[in-house]
This record gives C-alpha cells, sequence and structure tokens, in this order.
C-alpha cells in the first residue's frame, strides 16, 4: 500500500496541470476569436463608408462570399486548435497516447489549424478592406497558391490520423481507447477544411479561367474591329 501512494499523489498534479492549461487554451481560443471579429467588424465599418467600385460581376461575387468563405474556415480551425491542443495536452500530461503516430498527427493538425486560422482571418480581413484588395498578396494567383498549400497540409494530417488508428476512424471501432470521441472529432474538423477548401481551390480555378478568357476576348475583337467596320 505504501508503494501505490506516491503513485496516486503523483497522478494528481498532473491532472490539475492539464485542466489548468486545458483552460488557458480554450481562453486564448476565445480571446482570439473575440479580438478577430472585432477587427473585422471594424474594418466592415470602414469599408460601408468608403466603398469601392467594382467593374467586374466576378469581382463583385468574390467581394461579398469570400470573407464569408474565410471566416468559415477560421471559426473551424480554431475549433480543431481547441481539439488538437486538449488532447496533445493529455499525451503529455497523462502518457495515454495510443502510439506514437497519433501524437505526431495531432501535432500537425494543431499547426494546420494555427496557420489557416490566422492566415486566413488575415484574407478575410483583406477582402472587407476597400483598398486592401488590390494588393498582390489579394490576388487569385496568390490565394490560389495559398488555398493549395493549406489544402495538402490539412490531407497529410488528415491521412497520418487515419493511418494511425484505421479501426477508429474506418471502421468505427473506439476498443476501449481513451478520448474516442475527441478523436472523431478531431477527424471530422480535418476533413471538413479540407473538402471546404477543396471547394474554394475549384472556385478559384474557375475565377482564373475567367479572368484569362476576358482578357483573351478584347484582343480577338480587337483584332475583328476594322473587318467589322
Amino acid at each position: 500500500m505504501a508503494a501505490v501512494a506516491p503513485r496516486q499523489v503523483s497522478e494528481q498534479p498532473r491532472g490539475s496541470y492539464s485542466n489548468t492549461l486545458s483552460t488557458l487554451i480554450a481562453l486564448a481560443t476565445a480571446l482570439f476569436f473575440g479580438t478577430y471579429l472585432c477587427i473585422l467588424i471594424m474594418t466592415y465599418r470602414f469599408a460601408r463608408n468608403h466603398p469601392r467600385g467594382l467593374n467586374k460581376a466576378s469581382g463583385v461575387r468574390l467581394q461579398h462570399y469570400a470573407p464569408a468563405f474565410y471566416m468559415f474556415i477560421v471559426v473551424s480551425s480554431l475549433i480543431e486548435v481547441s481539439l488538437a491542443s486538449w488532447l496533445l495536452i493529455q499525451y503529455y500530461y497523462l502518457s495515454n497516447s495510443p502510439n506514437l503516430q497519433t501524437r505526431v498527427a495531432a501535432e500537425l493538425l494543431l499547426f494546420c489549424a494555427c496557420w489557416t486560422s490566422l492566415t486566413g482571418g488575415a484574407y478575410s480581413i483583406l477582402f472587407v478592406h476597400p483598398t486592401w484588395t488590390e494588393l498582390p498578396v489579394a490576388s487569385v494567383g496568390a490565394q490560389l497558391l495559398w488555398v493549395f498549400v493549406t489544402w495538402l497540409i490539412w490531407i497529410v494530417g488528415a491521412g497520418l490520423l487515419n493511418g494511425a488508428l484505421p479501426a477508429l476512424l474506418v471502421k468505427g471501432q473506439c476498443s476501449n481507447l481513451v478520448y474516442c470521441e475527441q478523436i472523431r472529432g478531431l477527424f471530422a474538423v480535418a476533413v471538413l477544411e479540407t473538402l471546404t477548401l477543396t471547394a474554394g481551390m475549384g472556385i478559384l480555378l474557375w475565377l482564373a479561367w475567367g479572368t484569362t478568357r476576358s482578357i483573351r476576348l478584347p484582343q480577338r475583337s480587337g483584332g475583328l474591329g476594322p473587318l467589322a467596320i
């Protein structure tokens, strides 16, 4: 009995540390979202007072829907940050990770979520602002590159997690696995991010095709102009 007591005592501080860190991460995530939302609202009010004219119909649609797209990505990424951080804290302090690959996958997904929330939040504010949309970083090519890189990282992270726990994520069997529902939620958000980025990539490719087509059509019509007269 004397040998068991130190182990029980040592496990209690670990559990309290993990709970404290989980609470701090939840507060930091909420603080980040609140700050992002305030900046977005302020930028939107500034844009209403200083409207910018858009010539193309595709530009108008992009100006309206792109901020909502990026905001959805930011919200889902913050959910992933909370899930991945909580899991990694439990794995680190309680040493109950199913295997090393699961922890590596959670770390990669945490990086993906932090990267996506920061850059996606910047892009959403960039689109709302009336003059920042003219920057080269806001071009269709720059966005397409960002979406592709982010989509690739999410694919790798979700694939690692699926490979680490195929019985859980493919067959749906927990088999006495700790934090089963949290891991499922982590994988589900990663899949949701991947599908959303895939749709965004398709829209950007369509916009890029429309831009190149609009550039070529005036050149052809300009060459046929004298003949028509």
